[in-house]
């Protein structure tokens, strides 16, 4: 139980992060004549993905068995892999370097995929192991 008590936290707060990493903290272009800019795209998908977090922790707080909670990690380890890969690959920042998008917020984005897929992995790795 207080395995998944602490799955269930740090799921938590990765998701909190990545909504105020996204959309409060990093500085990012905003719309422009009506045309959305990719790195607005791309911190508004995280932000999404950010709120898939939470909802799996609010899914792990309740008791359900290992399989469950190893679904329920892989989904968090697709999250952190989408997280990562949206501002890198996917959607990406605005193409110039000087831009305070591309210089800190897609390489701060990517790490906090990176994190929370590095996370929803070894939590994966563990429950395998205890089985």
């Amino acid at each position: 139980m207080k395995q998944n008590l602490i799955f269930a936290l740090a799921n938590f707060v990765f998701g909190i992060l990545l909504i105020v990493l996204a959309k409060v903290i990093l500085p990012v272009c905003h719309s422009m004549n009506a045309m959305t800019m990719r790195c607005e795209t791309s911190t508004t998908i995280d932000a999404v993905l950010g709120v898939a977090l939470i909802a799996i922790a609010v899914v792990a707080v309740t008791r359900f068995g290992k399989k469950a909670r190893a679904i329920l990690s892989f989904l968090g380890l697709v999250i952190g892999v989408f997280a990562a890969l949206v501002p890198t690959v996917i959607v990406g920042t605005c193409p110039h370097a000087h831009m305070a998008c591309h210089v800190v917020t897609g390489p701060v984005l990517a790490v906090t995929g990176a994190v929370i897929a590095l996370f929803e992995a070894l939590n994966l790795g563990y429950l395998k192991l205890k089985r």
